[in-house]
């Protein structure tokens, strides 16, 4: 008698394999992998603006130089509210920006306190609660020291003074409380 079934030439019967589970194993590290190209390439999409200068250093605005001298913590007295307002909301902070702009173009600098805004990581801004200066024009040659104070989150990234036409100074990371104990 002959058999028409044939055996596995290895002499091991062959094992039944679910149909799919192998085509399975790939998705998981692909979704991963599509993922962080996202998030990576969002960042660096989404990095339209430059980075401000350094605390300390110049940047442009229209017709001259800005400047951040000092990022002080404004420390209310216990009796007086804070220039500009009553008190800090919970989990913000007040800062003192001592701002300096030299007018060098023969049009001078027209300073305005309501053009500066702290910008935050995310996007969200803070306006000035209140300046020692609101406005002055400058001719060329002079120079303007102000404060601005500004109320920001305690745990706010990458905060930065912006002004006219994308004047952008870093304030750097001194000046925070850090919302308590961590």
């Amino acid at each position: 008698m002959t058999s028409s079934a044939t055996l596995p030439a290895s002499g091991a019967p062959a094992r039944a394999r679910p149909a799919g589970r192998g085509s399975r194993l790939w998705v998981l590290p692909a979704v991963f992998l599509l993922g962080l190209l996202g998030v990576l390439g969002a960042a660096v999409l989404g990095q339209d603006e430059e980075p401000g200068a350094p605390l300390g250093a110049v940047a442009t605005v229209p017709g001259g130089l800005a400047r951040v001298n000092g990022v002080l913590p404004e420390e209310p007295d216990a009796g007086a509210p804070a220039a500009g307002s009553e008190t800090a909301e919970d989990g913000t902070h007040r800062v003192r920006i001592l701002l300096e702009l030299t007018a060098l173009e023969p049009g001078g600098v027209d300073f305005d306190a309501a053009d500066w805004e702290v910008e935050r990581l995310g996007g969200e801004s803070s306006r000035a609660l209140h300046a020692s200066v609101q406005e002055q024009a400058l001719a060329q040659g002079e120079a303007l020291r102000t404060e601005l104070l500004f109320e920001v989150p305690d745990r706010a990234l990458e905060l930065t003074l912006e002004g006219p036409r994308s004047a952008r100074l870093s304030l750097g990371t001194d000046h925070h409380r850090g919302g308590g104990p961590r």
